[in-house]
């Protein structure tokens, strides 16, 4: 059911290409072209178009910053995107809007759905070198993770936030999970949290379980079957529904975490930090624990990316946009006022000079644990808000006590291997490869 729901909805949209004259198709999985849009001279007066998942006022933060370097306007059309959204019509829209714009910013799980629609177009490895050239190499991990589908440079990342131990008072060393358990309880009293709001609490497991399993991740390689019920898995959840026992009733966000610790409500915890945080009180920031810079390291499935339209009547203007929008001159409020924007590219001398202000402890880490190479597949799968949003549905359930750790993961397993069956999987086999960077 669907594959024809899919085709259906791809058909639609072919005629309503054809009908405004656009060269798409949508042939499923076939190679995409490698050529690119073709340069075009820029007109000040002719705004670049961009759809932008996000609201109404990071739109406006984009546009006033880009006002401040250059006067060609901008036309930003918001996409709202709850986290763990799973209404199919949402994708739709995305995937509607960015046939209408030069630019689009989206999350790292709408890959394979903007591939496979071919709404945007890859750029060459001589485009992506440029634009590094100019403006600064990016951090191993978002190059590898973000930047790359199906060994082709698809976007540039626009943020990548990781997890991270917080505290202000002396961290012990923290080797396991167990030690961090004892840390919360005993050290801390239970003053402490980590992301585990609803549409946080998915992500807060696979990191978790990210830092402990060292081989595979989250299906088998041949027959694409859920393995996250499996012993390693099961072991991450009862130790952080072990530890979530200790932690205040209210459920946080990572902000919101980094918000209490601030006031002194909280005097530890897990969580990211504002990248305006450099004056605030001083906290310290280190790995989470049996972490290091050889683990493999797991993106945040809604961390953002920019890509080229497969529409785009401006592609010379929107490359430059591209570049400048991850970390130019001028585009430093975006990453002091959207909270998902972060630095994710080692800054040019230039800029350096030319905006002198001094890291925070976080934007300090964060850049060094950016630095891993190896880093696992987020959930870069058609329909992939829903396999979250069951993730997320059944973590909580089970730090609520209303499940245990293995049933719960049981569920999230077969219910996963359902939507498989009716997305196809030999199709989401073939996403889950490109996420890795193979061809399918």
């Amino acid at each position: 059911m669907a594959e024809s729901r899919h085709a259906i909805q791809l058909n639609r949209r072919q005629l309503l290409a054809t009908a405004t004259g656009a060269a798409l198709t949508f042939s499923g999985c076939t190679p995409r072209p490698e050529a690119e849009p073709q340069p075009t001279t820029s007109r000040s007066d002719v705004p670049i178009r961009i759809a932008m998942v996000g609201t109404s006022e990071e739109a406006d933060i984009v546009s006033r910053s880009w006002s401040s370097i250059d006067e060609q306007p901008l036309a930003i059309t918001p996409v709202p995107l709850a986290r763990g959204n799973t209404e199919r019509q949402t994708m739709d829209r995305l995937i509607a809007e960015t046939s209408k714009s030069d630019l689009v910013i989206y999350p790292l799980l709408a890959v394979p759905e903007l591939v496979h629609a071919e709404a945007i177009v890859p750029i060459s490895e001589d485009q992506f070198e440029a634009m590094q050239t100019e403006t600064g190499e990016l951090y191993s991990a978002v190059r590898n993770g973000a930047a790359r589908y199906a060994d082709e440079f698809i976007g540039m990342p626009l943020g990548a936030n990781q997890p991270a131990l917080l505290s202000t008072a002396e961290v012990p060393p923290l080797a396991s999970w167990d030690d961090y358990d004892r840390w919360v309880s005993k050290d801390l009293g239970g003053k402490a949290n980590e992301p585990l709001a609803e549409g946080w609490a998915a992500s807060m497991f696979l990191w978790r379980a990210a830092s402990t399993i060292s081989q595979g991740w989250l299906f088998s390689r041949n027959d694409f079957k859920p393995t996250l019920n499996e012993e390693a898995y099961v072991d991450a959840l009862q130790q952080m529904i072990k530890t979530a026992a200790h932690y205040p009733e209210q459920r946080q966000t990572p902000a919101e975490i980094w918000g209490s610790i601030q006031s002194g409500d909280l005097m530890g915890g897990i969580g990211f930090a504002k990248n305006s945080s450099a004056d605030e009180a001083e906290v310290g920031v280190s790995n989470l624990p049996g972490t290091d810079d050889k683990n493999r390291l797991l993106l945040d499935p809604y961390s953002p990316v920019i890509s080229l339209s497969a529409m785009c009547r401006q592609s010379a203007v929107s490359k430059r946009l591209m570049d400048w929008i991850t970390g130019g001159d001028g585009s430093e409020a975006i990453r002091r006022q959207i909270s998902s924007v972060t630095t994710t590219r080692a800054m040019v001398q230039s800029e350096i000079a030319a905006e002198p202000r001094r890291q925070s402890a976080y934007e300090t880490w964060l850049t060094q644990r950016l630095r891993t190479p190896v880093t696992l597949p987020p959930l870069q799968l058609f329909d992939a808000g829903e396999y979250y949003s069951v993730l997320d549905s059944a973590i909580l359930e089970a730090i609520d006590g209303k499940i245990k750790a293995k049933p719960a993961l049981d569920r999230v397993a077969k219910q996963w291997d359902a939507i498989t069956e009716r997305v196809g999987r030999e199709k989401q086999l073939s996403a889950w490869r490109r996420a890795q960077g193979l061809r399918a």
